[in-house]
């Protein structure tokens, strides 16, 4: 039997269901034998009104004769007799309606009565009483009322659609930043993000619009080496610098890059995983040009050989965490701060991030399209969809979550367990995907919970009216 409150509250919704249409039975058939009784009546007070005019006809013709005629009896009295056998055979059963104010017996009785009735009560008892004509009504008003936001097979075909073309993308067109060997298995890297990389256009890129900013940007966060900062960052050298500096990350950059410029100082990330700051000689400069002096700096490295780290990644290197990966033959599973360095000197950078932005792009260019189409082509208003956004978010949730289950299935199956071949773009993406999905859950709960503390006002002011 249902034991939390929604399933009480369900069982005695079916019994007051059940309980109404009973009664409204009764008082049909009641009403139908009351008519049908006074039809009778009349045909046999209309019949009896005749034989009592012949009767007196035959009285007053003996009179007339000197015949002594009795007066008429009065008949026995029937009512008692009809009362008598309505008390030993009652004709109409009467449901038992409840009128204690224990909703606990309420609910006892009603799963007695509904099992009775043979009602499963391992169920939703409600759609097993009520007509389905009633069931259509309420689910339309609802959905007028708070907007429709389950999933038809179209939805569910375009989701997985999407999660499925995202994935194949990912494994075509994706793939790897750049040709490489791994673990002795030679892989091809990804065709878009050598475009982007390929020397001349780069170059020529870099040397048009942004090499003009390497002598306008210098920065106190930039330090090449571990002698450059003094001994105190280990590990660090031309090719991972940039990785290990907080200030070289596109997100983290402009708070711990703008904080350094500001007070002339390094914020890094050892080999080790620990959080070093460095004080340097820097002159400390205002936060607007703090700020203008770190876009110039980004933009200056964006096209050069080593490129920037992608959103966020600089993290990675944070404490000596174990990693699900292995970098050399022999299997040993290394921290993410290795994994973190092998895959940005593997071409793991910014570009290659832009390159695997595709996958959750496709995912939602395709889940937004198709629900904005559907909308349209149903008539669809800015309230309803803004009614059941949260049916958008849950799509996009899934969607994500299909499209990160494929990358890691890349990874591990077709790539090897090269880390290099997870598409980090698309595992951010599940970040803000569940939080958009839980804020419209939240807020849409809110919203039915509010209409209901309104309805229940307004059946109590009428009852208080009523009393």
């Amino acid at each position: 039997m249902p034991g939390d409150q929604f399933s009480a509250a369900a069982a005695v919704v079916a019994y007051q269901s059940v309980t109404l249409t009973e009664l409204r039975g009764l008082v049909d058939q009641v009403d139908f034998d009351f008519r049908d009784a006074l039809k009778r009546e009349h045909r046999v007070g209309d019949t009896l009104g005749g034989v009592e005019s012949e009767f007196d006809e035959v009285r007053a013709r003996l009179r007339a004769l000197g015949v002594s005629v009795p007066a008429p009896e009065p008949p026995p009295d029937a009512g008692i007799s009809a009362s008598w056998e309505t008390r030993r055979y009652p004709r109409y059963t009467v449901p038992v309606v409840p009128t204690e104010g224990d909703f606990d017996q309420l609910v006892t009785l009603a799963e007695a009565r509904l099992d009775l009735l043979g009602i499963d009560l391992t169920r939703d008892p409600l759609p097993q009483v009520l007509p389905s004509s009633q069931i259509a009504r309420s689910l339309r008003s609802y959905a007028d009322e708070h907007g429709d936001i389950s999933w038809d097979q179209t939805d569910w075909m375009v989701v997985i659609s999407a999660g499925v073309l995202a994935t194949l993308l990912d494994v075509i067109l994706v793939r790897i930043p750049q040709d490489s060997t791994f673990l002795s298995e030679k892989y091809a890297g990804s065709p878009l993000t050598q475009w982007l990389k390929d020397h001349d256009r780069a170059g020529g890129i870099h040397d048009q619009f942004f090499k003009r900013f390497e002598k306008l940007a210098k920065v106190p966060y930039d330090a090449p080496t571990t002698k450059a900062t003094g001994g105190l960052v280990s590990g660090m050298r031309p090719g991972t610098h940039r990785l290990q500096s907080l200030g070289h990350d596109p997100a983290l950059g402009f708070l711990f890059g703008v904080a350094d410029l500001m007070h002339g100082t390094g914020t890094y990330i050892d080999r080790a995983g620990q959080w070093v700051q460095v004080v340097t000689d820097a002159a400390p400069i205002d936060l607007i040009t703090s700020l203008i002096t770190q876009v110039r700096h980004l933009l200056s490295d964006i096209y050069t050989p080593a490129g920037l780290q992608p959103p966020l990644f600089t993290l990675l290197q944070l404490g000596h965490v174990d990693s699900p990966f292995a970098l050399g033959p022999s299997g040993v599973k290394v921290p993410w701060t290795d994994v973190a360095r092998y895959m940005y000197t593997q071409g793991y950078d910014l570009r290659h991030f832009f390159t695997m932005g595709i996958t959750p792009g496709v995912v939602s260019a395709i889940i937004r399209g198709h629900w904005l189409l559907n909308s349209y082509a149903t008539g669809g208003t800015g309230r309803q969809r803004k009614l059941e956004h949260a049916k958008l978010t849950s799509m996009l949730l899934l969607g994500h979550a299909i499209a990160a289950s494929g990358t890691l299935l890349k990874t591990g199956l077709l790539f090897g367990m090269n880390p290099a071949a997870l598409n980090y773009n698309q595992i951010l993406a599940m970040a803000p995907a569940t939080i958009a999905w839980f804020k419209e859950a939240i807020a849409r709960d809110h919203r039915i919970n509010h209409a209901l503390e309104k309805e229940w006002e307004a059946l109590l002011g009428e009852s208080n009216g009523q009393i």
